[in-house]
This record gives C-alpha cells, structure tokens and sequence, in this order.
C-alpha cells in the first residue's frame, strides 16, 4: 500500500487502545504452540512485497482437514473479518478439496518480526490474493475456485479479476463492493432497525427510549444490539424475542447491556488478528473516517448517528493512521472480475448490505454471474449453516449442493432454491447476468 498517503505516527503501548502483548510470536512459533486437530499443513514462502522481490519472503500458512486428492477440484475458502481464521470451521465438501489458509499477518501467517508485523505496506487485499495464487501453484494447479464470506469477498473478487485464466469460479457471500462510509454505515442498515422500531407497539416504544437515557447504558445501546441481531437468520423475530425478555427487568438489562458495549481490542497470537484488521480496515475500507460511525441514537423516535467512529479510535489511531486522511478505498467495479461468479445474500444483512451485493453484481462482473437473494436472511445463510457444524437434514444437504454447483460455475437450478424456500422461513430467489459457458 505505498501509493497511501498515511502518516506514521509511533505507537504508543501505554496509551493504546488496541492492546498488544509484549512478546511476539511469528507465524511458525504459533503454529507449534497451539493445537490444531486433524490439519494437514501446508507451508510455503510468499513475497513480502510483490512489486520489491528484494524485501524477502514470509511464512504463509494453509491446510487442508483431507488428505489432499490432486483428481478433485479444488476450492480455497477466504476468512471474513479482516482478521478471522478459520481453524474451527467445519466446511467440507465429498467431491472437493478445500482448503483453508491464514491470510498473511494472521495466527500461523505471521512475519517472522514484530517490525514487519506493524509495517501497514505488508496488508492488502491484492497481496492476500497473489497469496492465494502462490497456494494454487505450491499445489500444482491448473484452476481453482475461490469462496470468499464477509470480508473475504474482496480477496475472492480481486482473484477474479487478477486471475481469470486460473479461475474456475468464484463464490461471494455477505458481500463488501466499496469501501467508505457505505461500509461503515450504510443507509439501508439504519433504515432496517428504524423499520423494525416503527412497527414496536407504543409501550415498547417508550421503554426503548426511556432506557436510552439510562444513566448504567450506552445510549447507543439498541443500535448496537440490533446490528448484531441483523447477522441472524430471521433477525426481526430474533430480536423482538430478545427485546421482549429483558427490558422489562431493568437488572438483567443493564448487565447484558454492558456486555454488548465496545472494549479496547486486545490482539490475540491465535484466533481473530486485530492488528490486521486495523491494518486493512483502516487503509481500504474506511475505519479511519471520523464519520464512520457504526451506531445511532435516538432523536425524536428517529435514529441518527452518535458521531462516534469508534473503529478509528480503537483501531487506527493506535496503528498510525489519522483521522480522514485520504486512502485508496476498495470499490470493486474497479477492478472487475470475468470470472464465473455466484452470490448469496441475505436480504437483512446489518454487516453488507443487499444492496452493495446489487451494485456488485450488476457493476462488477463482466461475465456469467447469479445472485441469490435469501429473504429474511443475514450476514452468512449457507456458510453460517455449513460451517457451524449445527446444521442437518435435509436443508443442510440442499446448501450443500447449492454451493457445489456455484464452486463449479453452474447455474443453481430453480428447484433446488425452491425446495429450499420450502423447509423454512427464508425464501431465495436468483436473478442471472448472461450464461455460463460449461
């Protein structure tokens, strides 16, 4: 990212919002630290700096929970976040191999320094999917497809478009199209909670407002609890259900509450990378934007924004990036793909909205694409159900195959989305741009 006009300011450990431990491990040191059951490793060395080879190389880290088999196709699954891993996800596929990796700077692929771990040149999304690449090629394959959740479509998509003739699919779900404060608070997010406060009975009304004034809670509070809600299936009956259970106890409701309040994030060797989530956030996606505020408060029963970004408090002031100063934020019809591409969305998504996974769909692919609409749906349907390791029956199956087909670059038949509609309260549509050439 050297073409960012950042400034560099030194971190300071004391004061830091975004707490660091004193010692630091490196990717292999973690590895062999922590218990990974039944990963099949693979290592390799990726470039620290695609366009300076001079600057060396640095541990990449991926496996499979298979023994590899080179007669199946194979998948490379992108972790969301920016930051997550996958070491616990239970995705698997019989007719593929899938493979999971740690983005560089994250668990396993951590640089060998803590220099180079802080040095925000060595994050990018492009260098995450030339990452990707270097795993198709120590594997010795022809074609891949690529299935990115969340923050993972940015690397999936960039694939895509760096990669066509190496791509045999790509597959999006819960999907990020720019960076920005379309990101951070979209518009069609706040109007969902607004939407469902509106159709509260009157008393529910004035008890959420009283407790917005509640001198133990945030007043920001239910903002805060609906996001999360929207990640859920079904988040509207979810969170009137939760809603219904504790604000009428005013003990249980300050002690929840304050479990939902934001805390200093603390940066974890193994498991969600914080400082790589500052890293990418702050640079590509608008968390340094003092507007950026994901959270509303209410003023006249409308819900308007608290002005309070804390994601550049907790995140890049700590990391050396000032308030707005200007970054090249993602914005993916910039760099489309032409690849095959499959969407899932859901339709009440709090995290990516609908209505970025539209303007990706329609902005952002220049060949066959199908987005499926979940109705009812958040943040992650099918991965959410597969990865979970909860699913089963028959609609567990159906996801199953609906992914199978999208990972091949086949159109998803019209019955199996209906059957699927059937078993439960999310009904999914497809809408399609051209053909897939089989």
């Amino acid at each position: 990212m050297h073409a960012f006009a950042l400034v560099l300011i030194l971190l300071s450990f004391k004061a830091s919002a975004l707490i660091l431990p004193e010692a630091y491990l490196s990717g292999p040191e973690v590895c062999a630290k922590h218990t990974r059951s039944k990963e099949r490793e693979i290592w390799l060395q990726v470039p620290v700096d695609y366009q300076d080879e001079s600057k060396g190389v640095t541990p990449l880290y991926a496996w499979t929970k298979k023994t590899f088999d080179p007669q199946k196709k194979t998948m490379i699954f992108v972790s969301g976040g920016p930051g997550d891993t996958a070491h616990h996800s239970h995705l698997s596929l019989s007719d593929w191999n899938v493979v999971f990796f740690d983005q560089r700077g994250n668990s396993c692929s951590r640089p060998m320094t803590r220099e180079l771990y802080l040095t925000p040149s060595f994050y990018s999304s492009e260098n995450t999917t030339r990452d990707i690449d270097e795993i198709r090629k120590h594997l010795k394959l022809a074609q891949i497809s690529v299935y990115g959740v969340s923050y993972g479509t940015v690397p999936a998509h960039l694939y895509g478009h760096f990669f066509p003739n190496s791509t045999r699919a790509i597959v999006l779900e819960g999907i990020i199209y720019q960076g920005g404060e379309t990101l951070m608070r979209p518009v069609e997010r706040t109007q969902m909670l607004q939407d469902f406060f509106d159709t509260l009975p009157e008393n529910t009304q004035e008890r959420i407002l009283e407790l917005s004034h509640h001198p133990e809670v945030k007043s920001n509070w239910f903002s805060n609890v609906g996001m999360k809600m929207l990640y859920q299936d079904n988040a509207h009956e979810v969170l009137n259900i939760f809603l219904s259970n504790i604000i009428w106890n005013e003990e249980l409701f300050v002690t929840l509450m304050k479990s939902f309040e934001e805390t200093n994030p603390k940066d974890s060797e193994f498991g969600f990378g914080n400082v790589m989530m500052g890293m990418i956030g702050c640079q590509e996606l608008g968390m340094n934007l003092s507007k950026a505020s994901f959270y509303s408060i209410f003023h006249n029963k409308k819900l308007i924004s608290d002005n309070k970004n804390l994601q550049q408090q907790h995140y890049c002031q700590d990391l050396g990036f000032l308030p707005d100063t200007p970054t090249e934020l993602y914005n993916a019809s910039q760099k489309p793909s032409l690849a095959k591409t499959t969407y899932f969305q859901g339709t009440l998504d709090g995290a990516t909205v609908k209505g970025s996974a539209i303007k990706h769909f329609n902005q952002a692919t220049r060949g066959f694409a199908q987005l499926i609409l979940i109705d009812k749906a958040g943040h992650l349907p099918v991965y959410g159900t597969i990865a979970s390791g909860y699913g089963k029956g028959e609609d567990l199956e159906l996801r199953n195959l609906a992914l199978a087909k999208a990972l091949n670059g086949e159109i998803i038949p019209k019955p199996l989305l209906d059957q699927l509609s059937y078993l439960s309260v999310l009904k999914w549509t497809q809408t399609l741009k051209s053909t897939p050439d089989l």
